[in-house]
């Protein structure tokens, strides 16, 4: 079977193209069950595993501080999730032979594997975005745009820390899809071509 990864701006509908895409092509769909199965695999707290999942890396003192007095990098609970979390897409895409990935650097983690189809998804209407994290989101109105940009800060700093890749940059995509201009199912339809379905 076939490996789609998905990053994605927020607000943009990644999530609801990735349900999409599993639904027309019978693709599993991992995204929040990641974290379930790494704290099941790794007897980590769920709570921690939420709380670094994704979020954003700090600045050089932050990361000291959170990397441990004695610099131990490997016992951070920054480090300890993403370990947890890239071991665990491994196991579910070798278990299932493939699947679709939301985010958590999956692109990277799963590069080298045949097929891969890597893709990202954005909206260049901050209206839209606004109007979709209003509809999910406990966030005012006055708040949403900055909520919006504080969330793509953290998802960008997160992949940017632990893979050395730009976020959203067009070199480390197979496809970069605009949902301001195509609508969620043409995106799906769009990367299940890609993925040969």
């Amino acid at each position: 079977m076939k490996t789609v990864t998905i990053d994605r701006t927020f607000g943009s509908g990644g999530r609801e193209v990735a349900a999409r895409l599993a639904k027309m092509t019978g693709m599993p769909f991992f995204d929040n069950d990641i974290i379930l199965r790494a704290a099941e695999n790794f007897g980590i707290d769920v709570g921690v595993l939420k709380n670094n999942d994704e979020h954003y890396v700090g600045s050089l003192i932050y990361n000291l501080s959170m990397f441990g007095a004695n610099g131990d990098f490997e016992s951070s609970p920054v480090y300890r999730t993403y370990f947890a979390v890239s071991e665990t897409v491994r196991r579910l895409r070798a278990e299932n032979d493939g699947g679709i990935f939301l985010g958590r650097c999956a692109d990277v983690i799963l590069q080298g594997d045949a097929p891969l189809v890597r893709v990202f998804i954005y909206s260049s209407s901050m209206d839209n975005r606004i109007a979709r994290t209003l509809a999910l989101e406990d966030v005012s109105a006055e708040k949403a745009e900055t909520f919006i940009q504080n969330k793509d800060k953290q998802r960008r700093n997160y992949y940017q820390f632990f893979t050395d890749n730009k976020w959203g940059a067009p070199v480390n995509y197979d496809i970069l899809l605009n949902t301001a201009t195509v609508d969620y199912d043409e995106c799906a339809k769009i990367i299940a071509g890609l993925a040969g379905f």
